[in-house]
């Protein structure tokens, strides 16, 4: 009986602690893009002068996979401007910029090329302002493969690349991957036990150095979190080393990871899962945000989930960013919101149809 006692009251004690957790965040029902078929990441930078923040962003703009887009593969990265964090201008056609969401117009910045590893999907984007530079950390992949292939579970080689650039808009790609499995190519072989995938990149200039954090595939535990670290030219190639051992990994299940510094402590997001769902409700739904907490990046505290938005039945890929608007410094957290089960068809779409902010402050 006692047992049961204290098991309630713990029980009200986390409810209480996560009820206090959500109340901190402001949430705005607004997106801030929109209209598009299935585009999430949402990297936001501050760079100053007339619009003073840039975003980056990937997925689909007007049709699915980009199908018959003049860019080759399929996922590809964008670009947006803004001079509140609530109005955004998209990068489009010859040089202009869309406030309408007329993804038709949009161009990317960023999409597939030639080299085997970066021929399908382009995404992921995690960009820093360093020394008047901007830099990019983000994911690429080889062609899906024809067959399945043991070992490689996402059925296509995944990777993480770099990029720098002087205006966010052109950019001058990496000679090779920051991170790759050694034993990659474009014809792998099979391996039940191959630890890789390394994706999803969260890239930070901290303390003089380069910092990456990003997802692997770990057989027996899944999707986990790994860091890596780059003293050197952020191009190098091998110029970022991996800082642990990849069997015990920073954390276990903790997909599209997001690491920000917010002033000496360390805060990741990702969006895992374990939420709790009704029964027979779609896998999709039992992942949702988390937030984690660490002293220096390696060790880390999970908290709390964050519950999905109201009209969303989940919201996923976090991107964090901290800034200063009329005297408050915020963290903001931006994020994409699952179509989900649609009415009319009784499916579930795990596309993401909007794209979101909420903030506390700091």
């Amino acid at each position: 009986m006692k047992r049961n006692i204290f098991a309630v009251f713990f029980c009200l004690v986390l409810s209480a602690f996560a009820a206090s957790a959500e109340s901190q965040w402001e949430r705005d029902p607004q997106p801030l893009l929109w209209n598009f078929v299935n585009m999430y990441n949402p990297c936001v930078v501050e760079t100053g002068g007339e619009y003073r923040f840039k975003m980056w962003f990937f997925g689909w703009s007007a049709h699915h996979a980009n199908q018959g887009a003049s860019w080759p593969g399929c996922d590809a990265i964008f670009h947006a401007r803004s001079k509140d964090l609530r109005h955004w201008e998209v990068y489009s056609q010859d040089d202009t910029w869309d406030s309408t969401m007329n993804t038709a117009k949009w161009v990317p910045v960023l999409h597939a090329g030639e080299r085997w590893y970066e021929a399908w999907h382009v995404g992921d984007p995690s960009v820093v302002l360093h020394n008047g530079k901007f830099y990019m950390a983000h994911s690429a992949t080889s062609k899906p493969f024809k067959k399945e292939i043991p070992g490689y579970p996402a059925r296509m080689v995944q990777c993480v690349m770099g990029a720098v650039s002087d205006d966010g808009i052109h950019w001058q790609r990496s000679a090779e991957p920051l991170l790759i499995c050694s034993d990659d190519s474009a014809t792998p072989k099979s391996d039940q036990n191959r630890i890789g995938d390394f994706h999803r990149p969260a890239l930070r200039w901290d303390n003089g150095k380069w910092r990456l954090w990003f997802d692997y595939w770990l057989p027996g535990k899944g999707v986990c979190m790994g860091g890596a670290e780059n003293t050197g030219d952020f191009m190098a190639a091998g110029g970022f080393k991996i800082v642990h051992d990849l069997k015990q990994p920073l954390m276990e299940s903790w997909p599209n990871p997001e690491v920000i510094k917010v002033g000496n402590r360390y805060h990741s997001f990702s969006d895992p899962h374990g939420y709790p769902t009704p029964p027979n409700s779609s896998p999709w739904m039992n992942r949702q945000l988390r937030e984690a907490v660490s002293d220096d990046g390696l060790h880390w505290e999970k908290l709390a989930y964050i519950p999905p938005d109201a009209d969303a039945d989940a919201c996923h890929v976090p991107q964090a960013f901290v800034t200063t608007l009329e005297g408050q410094s915020w963290l903001y957290l931006f994020y994409s919101t699952q179509v989900g089960n649609k009415k009319h068809d009784g499916q579930y779409h795990y596309e993401y149809d909007r794209i979101r902010a909420m903030r506390r402050k700091l």
